[in-house]
C-alpha cells in the first residue's frame, strides 16, 4: 500500500512537472506543495503530518494498577496526503495514516460544487458533520488530544453528504447518509447513520479586533440493526489504556444531539460542546430500561500571549492555521505563544449500566514556531470516580505541510 501510493504521487508531480516545462502549470509553496494551472481550472497540493508524542504519567495507588505503563513515545500521526481541484469543480482528497505500522485511510473522497441550489455533494469516506472539535483538524486543535466528548462523536464513515454556506457564509449546513466502516471505508451489514449540522455566526469580524461568535447545533440518527452499543474512552492522553466503557446490548437505535459554541475575541478564544447520546434497546435486551442516556462536555479557553489569534474557516464552520505575527528564527521573531485551561467530562453511567464517569482537568502551552511546525505541552489531571486519579504529563512535536 506504502509503495503504491508514493507511486501514484511520483507520477502525478511528474505529470505536472512536465506540464509545468511547457508554460502551462506554475509551482509553489503554501504550507504545502502547490501545482496550479495558469488558467485556475486545476490546483493540486501534497503535504503530510509528524506527529511525535511523549508520555509521563503519575497515578495514585488505585490507578497505579490499572496503568502498567508509565511512560511512552509514539508517533501520533504520520500521514501522507493528495488534495486538488479539477476541471474547476471537482475537488478531491486522498490520505493516508501510516503511524502504529499499519497503512489506514484517513480521507478518500470526491467532492461536486458549484450545484445549483445544493452547492456540494461530497462522497466517499470522510468525517460525518457532528462536532466542532472533530472535525476540526488535528493540526489546528487546541490541545493534544481532544476531550473527553470525543468517543460521542461519529468519525470517518463511508457515505454521501450535502452541504453549502449561505448568507455570505454566515450560515453553514450540512447533511448525510454514511455507513459504518473499517478504516479501509468497507462496511458488509444493515447499520446506517443521518448526520446533520447546522451552524451560524451572530459576529463575524476580521476587521480591526478578530471577532467571532459561533453557534451550531448537530444531530445524528444510527441505525444499529439490534447489535451491541459500544462507547468507550480514556484519558485525554492516547498512550493510557481506555478506562471508562459502556455496552448496550441488543440496541435498536441511537439518537444523538450535540450543542457548540465558540467565541474568538482577538487574542482570547473560547469554546464548548455538549453531547447526549440516547440508545434505545430492543424487546430481546435483557436490560432494564428501554433507553439509556450518556452524555459529555466540555469547556477551553485559550489566550495568545504573543497577540496571535485563531483563525476561523467560514467555509466548512471549523477551526483552522494559526500564523504567527513572526516566525520563529525570522528577524528574532518569537513564533506564537497560546495558554490554554480545558475542563471536560464524561458519564457513561445510567441504571444497570455501570460504564463510569471521567472528569479531566488540562493545562496547555502551545508554542507556534512558524505556520506549520508547533511544540505542544499539557499537563492532564484525570479522575474516573469510584476508581483513582492520575497526573499526566506530555509533549508533542509536529510539523504539517
Amino acid at each position: 500500500m506504502k509503495r503504491i501510493y508514493l507511486t501514484a504521487i511520483f507520477a502525478i508531480i511528474t505529470i505536472f512537472s512536465f506540464a509545468q516545462n511547457n508554460n502551462k502549470f506554475n509551482t509553489y509553496w503554501k504550507n504545502g506543495i502547490r501545482i496550479e494551472s495558469t488558467d485556475g481550472n486545476f490546483k493540486l497540493k501534497f503535504g503530510g503530518i509528524i506527529m511525535l508524542d511523549g508520555m509521563k504519567v503519575f497515578p495514585d495507588k488505585v490507578m497505579d494498577t490499572i496503568i502498567t505503563n508509565k511512560t511512552g513515545v509514539e508517533f501520533r500521526r504520520l500521514r501522507v496526503y493528495s488534495s486538488g481541484l479539477i476541471y474547476k469543480n471537482i475537488k478531491y482528497k486522498l490520505q493516508f495514516d501510516f503511524a502504529g505500522g499499519q497503512a489506514r485511510i484517513k480521507d478518500a473522497f470526491i467532492d461536486i460544487t458549484k450545484i445549483p441550489v445544493i452547492g456540494n455533494i461530497q462522497v466517499g469516506y470522510f468525517k460525518e458533520p457532528f462536532g466542532l472539535e472533530l472535525l476540526t483538524s488535528c493540526k489546528y486543535i487546541t490541545m493534544v488530544e481532544r476531550s473527553l466528548t470525543n468517543p460521542l462523536t461519529p468519525d470517518r464513515n463511508t457515505g454521501i453528504m450535502l452541504y453549502n454556506t449561505v448568507l455570505d457564509k454566515r450560515l453553514f449546513w450540512a447533511a448525510g447518509y454514511f455507513v459504518p466502516s473499517d478504516d479501509f471505508g468497507k462496511y458488509q451489514g444493515g447499520k446506517y447513520h443521518l448526520t446533520g449540522r447546522l451552524t451560524g455566526l451572530p459576529i463575524y469580524n476580521t476587521d480591526n479586533t478578530y471577532s467571532v461568535l459561533h453557534l451550531g447545533a448537530a444531530y445524528t440518527y444510527q441505525f444499529e440493526n439490534n447489535s451491541t452499543y459500544i462507547l468507550k474512552t480514556r484519558p485525554e492522553s492516547h498512550l493510557i489504556p481506555t478506562l471508562a466503557i459502556a455496552k448496550v446490548d441488543k440496541t435498536k437505535a441511537v439518537n444523538q444531539f450535540g450543542g457548540e459554541a465558540a467565541l474568538i475575541y482577538g487574542p482570547l478564544s473560547l469554546q464548548g460542546e455538549y453531547i447526549l447520546a440516547v440508545a434505545s434497546t430492543s424487546d430481546s435486551s435483557t436490560l432494564q430500561k428501554d433507553k439509556y442516556n450518556f452524555s459529555a462536555y466540555y469547556a477551553v479557553i485559550s489566550w495568545f500571549i504573543t497577540g496571535e489569534h485563531r483563525q476561523y474557516d467560514p467555509s466548512n464552520a471549523t477551526f483552522g492555521r494559526v500564523k504567527p505575527k513572526k516566525n520563529f528564527g525570522s528577524a528574532n521573531g518569537p513564533g506564537a505563544f497560546e495558554l490554554a485551561l480545558r475542563y471536560s467530562t464524561v458519564d457513561l453511567d445510567d441504571t444497570d449500566i455501570k460504564g463510569g464517569q471521567m472528569f479531566n482537568v488540562t493545562l496547555g502551552l502551545n508554542w507556534y514556531l512558524n505556520p506549520a511546525t508547533r511544540f505542544m505541552f499539557n499537563y492532564v489531571l484525570t479522575d474516573v470516580k469510584n476508581t483513582g486519579k492520575a497526573n499526566i504529563f506530555q509533549v508533542r512535536f509536529q510539523i504539517d505541510f
